[in-house]
């Protein structure tokens, strides 16, 4: 049976939850020495983006993307990551602030596969196709 990296994964956050750094430590390198003498270490990369997303998931965090033409000042950035928390039921919200010259106005907010377009040009084009 092939173990897969997101079964890999499942294990090393089941091996490090609730440990002290030093034990996290040790089990992660103890994990990576097992994946090289198991020749799975190109599956390393795969295995770290699936660790991470269920640690996020399980402690709740949410990661976002906020484009805008400018940066967001910090009472917009505390709006949005209130909307982000009540949405998503996230006890902590990542966000990260993408500055895009093509953006007229507004902003388009990404969380995971979802993508929210409040740009100026986003509304134009719903109202075009409502018009049309």
């Amino acid at each position: 049976m092939k173990i897969t990296a997101k079964q890999y994964a499942q294990t090393l956050y089941g091996l490090t939850e609730g440990k002290a750094k030093p034990e996290i430590e040790k089990t992660i390198s103890d994990f990576a020495r097992y994946l090289h003498k198991s020749r799975k270490l190109k599956l390393a990369e795969k295995i770290i983006e699936n660790y991470l997303k269920l640690y996020d998931r399980e402690k709740m965090i949410v990661e976002a993307e906020v484009v805008t033409r400018e940066k967001i000042g910090e009472a917009l950035e505390k709006k949005v990551k209130h909307f982000i928390k009540e949405k998503y039921q996230a006890k902590e919200v990542v966000l990260k602030n993408i500055i895009d010259g093509d953006i007229k106005g507004g902003m388009v907010l990404k969380v995971g596969d979802e993508v929210m377009d409040g740009s100026i040009s986003g509304r134009l084009n719903e109202l075009k196709k409502i018009l049309v």
